[in-house]
């Protein structure tokens, strides 16, 4: 997963959610049992799914569309 904008961050060892490295605890997970922690990050994943899966059919619209604009002009 890529990082930008988080330079003063780090993972957290148990949820893998981003932390300011200057706090003490994550607040992510702060208080959470470790079931209430699986949950969060099966949450985590499912969010992050479908949002690539909607920057991955954005992705195959463009590719359609720049083919069919290729195709015409080598036609014309």
């Amino acid at each position: 997963m890529f990082r930008f904008g988080l330079f003063r961050s780090k993972p957290c060892s148990r949820c893998g959610l981003e932390v300011n490295y200057l706090e003490p605890e994550c607040p992510h997970c702060k208080g959470l049992s470790d079931l209430q922690v699986v949950f969060l990050k099966k949450s985590h994943r499912d969010d992050l799914r479908n949002k690539n899966s909607d920057l991955i059919a954005v992705f195959w619209k463009l590719t359609l569309v720049a083919f069919f604009i290729t195709l015409l002009l080598f036609i014309f």
